[in-house]
């Protein structure tokens, strides 16, 4: 069945796989309602080390966090920027299209943003932009536990790494599907909208 919208939780620097779904649907609602969830995308992504994959995670304050809302959950203190600068610099330095992007998601990530979703949010429309992606994009006001068939929940499930086609990454001496967005976007620039496409 063709759903006409998807549903996704907010996210950040969100998954190739974030952004192809994105891409394949009119519209898309990002959920407001749901309580944080730990050890999930809403503040932590993916990218790619010179060994191993390297998981940055955006601290939020903790305090009673388990009952607050997605849309409630607030950064808990600036250090953590460097560190993923700096990991984001080390890793993608060395990428053909790293000078064109960093400079601009840097300014994002030294925002001082009080709420996780306001960081999500610039760092989602940066993208967008530059992947000349054109979509819908709607808050949710209420939360829904099951949508209706037309519309693809992927709330839980956006971490899918099967079916992706190889690109050349930095350190290739394994292909690591379903990266950051950055992962794609400073390895292959430009055409990083048509790997999307599909």
């Amino acid at each position: 069945m063709r759903h006409k919208q998807t549903i996704l939780s907010t996210s950040y620097l969100p998954s190739i796989q974030y952004f192809q779904s994105l891409n394949a649907h009119a519209s898309t609602y990002i959920e407001h309602k749901e309580y944080y969830t730990r050890h999930s995308i809403r503040n932590r992504t993916w990218i790619l080390g010179a060994n191993n994959p390297i998981l940055l995670t955006v601290p939020i304050k903790k305090k009673h966090y388990s009952k607050t809302l997605i849309e409630d959950i607030k950064i808990s203190n600036t250090k953590w920027t460097r560190n993923h600068l700096n990991s984001i610099r080390s890793a993608y330095g060395s990428t053909p299209f790293f000078i064109h992007y960093f400079d601009q998601l840097e300014n994002i990530i030294n925002k001082n943003h009080v709420f996780l979703v306001d960081l999500n949010y610039d760092l989602l429309n940066y993208f967008l932009e530059e992947l000349s992606i054109t979509k819908e994009i709607r808050k949710t006001e209420d939360y829904i536990k099951s949508y209706c068939n037309d519309t693809l929940d992927q709330r839980l499930n956006i971490q899918n790494t099967t079916n992706f086609k190889k690109y050349t990454q930095v350190f290739s001496n394994i292909f690591i599907p379903n990266l950051s967005i950055i992962d794609l976007i400073f390895n292959l620039g430009p055409d990083a909208k048509e790997y999307i496409d599909g």
